[in-house]
């Protein structure tokens, strides 16, 4: 190597000093050390920096643009160190995240907000992913955690629940239904249902056939809609009803309203927080810690 930190930070020191004793004392060396280094590096880069004399020390022009570039590249190595340092205490982050569409209307943005204001540091990438796919990129490092439906059986993968759902039917204000308190399997199983599909709702209608089983009735769906936004505005067109977890945290009762899903036994949806085991730092840990916290203030049901 023709130099390196060492004669930069030296020559810095010297030529922001202009002078050879005040530049030894900044960097605590010998004067005869702080002269045989930048003597080195002008040697090395075949140019003259200062301009010496027995009453002044000068930049050359070659000087100053040196120590214009030495300057930010010590900066840029300071900011380097700096961050490394955060990094590796967890203060500072980018925290890849994964969420279903379940999780992405409250759950996920309150987490969020309380999370960012603790931690402002920290950088949050989020990903609508599915459930299954969420678990493939955990595996391959691809996202650092994610909230899905339910938990993976995985001995690299570890998960905790954070929040539970109720199924609530979702249907216009002036629908009959609407006037009724709660609503069974059996009333709304001769109902045109509108849910997601199949691709990109795989755990969720998982569920519900499981659900409409149990209760003895076949899920058939009248109209399918990739994201929630589709659903919910065919809902509120009147082309049916629908089932999600909760209501949405954007929807008002004067657009459609929620009832609870009657079924012989309580049926919940869990979301599990879920990361990869080896992988855990520090800034993975405070954001479980904010999303079991956020998820325990959530209302009982």
């Amino acid at each position: 190597m023709r130099y390196d930190l060492r004669h930069l930070s030296t020559f810095v020191a010297v030529a922001e000093e202009l002078n050879f004793h005040r530049a030894a004392e900044r960097l605590s060396m010998a004067q005869p050390a702080v002269s045989r280094i930048v003597h080195e590096l002008e040697e090395r880069l075949g140019v003259q920096l200062l301009e010496r004399t027995t009453r002044k020390v000068l930049l050359t022009e070659a000087g100053r643009y040196m120590l214009e570039e030495a300057q930010e590249i010590l900066a840029r190595i300071d900011i380097a160190d700096g961050t490394a340092r955060l990094l590796a205490s967890g203060t500072k982050a980018i925290l890849r995240i994964g969420y279903t569409t379940i999780t992405g209307h409250s759950l996920v943005p309150a987490i969020t907000r309380e999370f960012r204001a603790a931690n402002p540091e920290v950088r949050l990438e989020l990903t609508y992913l599915t459930s299954p796919v969420q678990r493939d990129r955990i595996l391959q490092s691809h996202i650092d955690l994610g909230f899905i439906e339910g938990s993976f059986q995985s001995s690299e993968i570890e998960s905790r629940p954070v929040a539970r759902h109720r199924l609530m039917v979702l249907l216009p204000p002036n629908h009959p239904l609407a006037a009724k308190e709660s609503l069974t399997v059996q009333e709304i199983a001769k109902e045109k249902l509108v849910l997601g599909t199949s691709a990109e709702w795989p755990t969720f209608r998982r569920i519900l056939v499981d659900v409409f089983q149990k209760e003895g009735q076949v899920l058939s769906v009248h109209q399918e809609a990739s994201s929630l936004t589709g659903i919910l505005g065919l809902v509120t067109c009147g082309v049916g009803l629908t089932v999600f977890c909760g209501m949405p945290s954007f929807c008002g009762e004067q657009a459609m309203v929620p009832r609870p899903l009657l079924t012989a036994t309580p049926t919940f949806v869990e979301t599990h927080l879920a990361w990869r085991r080896a992988k855990l730092n520090a800034a993975m840990r405070r954001f479980i810690e904010t999303a079991e916290e956020v998820g325990a203030r959530l209302p009982k049901v």
